[in-house]
Order: C-alpha cells, then structure tokens, then sequence
C-alpha cells in the first residue's frame, strides 16, 4: 500500500481533522453525546460527567465506598483542577503542579457541590476554547498532553459511574 505524501498545507488540514475529534470526544466525555452515535460513554442523556454529577446531592458526593477513598466529590475536583493545570500550559507558563492538592476535597455542602460542578463545566469551556484557538500544534509533548486529557476524562468518568451505583 502506498502512503499518501502531503503538502506542508495538507499537515494542517490533518491537524485540523485531529482537533475536531478531539473536541467531539472530549465533548461527549464532558458534557455527553451529540448525536446517536458514541465512541466511548452510552448514548442516552445523562452519561457525560457534568450530567452525570447534576443527578446526584451533596451527600451522596461526598460518599466514599471504603473509609479514606475517594468520593464523586474528590473526582470532580480533580479534573476541574487538572483542566486548570492544563490551561497554564496552553497560556505558555510551565506549572510545576502539586498532584496531592487536587485530591484535597473530599466533602461537600450543597452549596459547595453546586459551586464545583460549575467550576469543572466552566473550566472545560475554556479548555474546549483553548484547543479551538491554538495554532501552534508542533510541541509533541504539548500534543500529547493534551490528547492525554481523553483517557483521563474517561477514567474518571467510569470512576464516578461506580461511585454512582455503589453509593445509591
């Protein structure tokens, strides 16, 4: 078989390609399915992670399933904190991120949980408009790292569906 050779215009037509599913993968882990069709959660309404967490209080967050694990609570934090992590990279800076202190909140009031399910929605917003506007594709690492955010989306995903049923 033989390999298709590109212009140099054609490397951006591809990393267009690449982005826009990016974007619709991470849109159906987030938020959740678009259309009929997924590629990694159900296709019914309520199965991204932000629908996922609105269908649930406080309290059940805030469960774990063994004494010291993590709670739903903990999981929302996390990604909202390592989306803003990751946002610092797309600003140009080099964070040098304290793991342990996205896994600082284990327990929430209504309030609170209301407040963090905001958070983590409204920073996804801005990291799905950070990928949108980014021009600069050539950085591997940069690259990698911001493919990295699909299997650690979904893993907490699936994370928080167990949380869910256990804690029901």
């Amino acid at each position: 078989m033989k390999l298709k050779t590109f212009q140099k215009d054609d490397g951006y037509l591809i990393m267009e390609v690449i982005i826009s599913s990016l974007l619709e993968l991470l849109d159906e882990l987030y938020v959740g399915p678009a259309s009929n069709y997924t590629w990694v959660i159900d296709r019914y309404p309520g199965h991204g992670f932000t629908k996922a967490i609105e269908q649930i209080d406080a309290e059940q967050a805030s469960i774990p399933i063994v004494e010291g694990g993590s709670t739903i609570a903990a999981h929302t934090e996390h990604l909202r904190w390592s989306i803003r992590v990751a946002l610092e990279f797309f600003d140009g800076k080099m964070p040098a991120p304290d793991w342990a202190d996205s896994w600082r909140i284990h327990k929430v009031n209504d309030q609170e949980w209301q407040k963090l399910q905001q958070d983590l929605f409204s920073a996804y917003q801005d990291l799905r408009t950070a990928i949108e506007e980014r021009k600069d594709w050539t950085d591997q690492k940069f690259r990698q790292g911001t493919l990295a955010l699909i299997p650690h989306a979904a893993y907490h995903l699936g994370a928080i569906k167990q949380l869910i049923i256990a804690t029901s």
